[in-house]
């Protein structure tokens, strides 16, 4: 059963709706990132346009997106906020790809490895190991 409201065509109501898609819906593009790793909509949420809005409020700006606090915990009360897109970058988490490190790629022969990290090339390197041991060493994980 859907709710009635007049805010369907507002920067909050497309925030949620994204929001839902993102973390429901396996054919959203950004589903990856979100809900094939359990991030989810609480039901209060999911299902409540209204109660949404009435714990998040009005976007204060139209710079502002919707972030979570915890990267790691899903969008409830208390874990989200409005901010800017700068600050919403810096709380990023470090992706790593399937390989398990960041900035790995397999060469387009298959035969090796390079490393490559905010845009900077690292190196071609012949195992997975030696590739990861750069990275690791670039990215402070040892």
């Amino acid at each position: 059963m859907f709710e009635r409201h007049s805010k369907w065509n507002t920067p909050e109501y497309r925030a949620w709706h994204n929001m839902i898609q993102r973390c429901h819906n396996p054919e959203n593009t950004g589903y990856y990132n979100y809900g094939n790793r359990g991030i989810k909509v609480c039901d209060r949420w999911r299902y409540s346009f209204k109660n949404f809005f009435e714990d998040v409020g009005a976007k204060p700006s139209p710079e502002l997106t919707l972030e979570r606090i915890d990267n790691d915990k899903g969008y409830e009360p208390g874990n989200v906020v409005w901010i800017d897109r700068e600050c919403q970058a810096n709380n990023r988490r470090k992706s790593l790809n399937k390989y398990g490190h960041l900035g790995i790629f397999r060469s387009s022969n298959g035969r090796g490895w390079y490393v490559q990290i905010k845009g900077v090339y690292l190196g071609y390197y012949q195992t997975l190991e030696e590739a990861a041991s750069i990275s690791d060493l670039v990215m402070n994980r040892r």
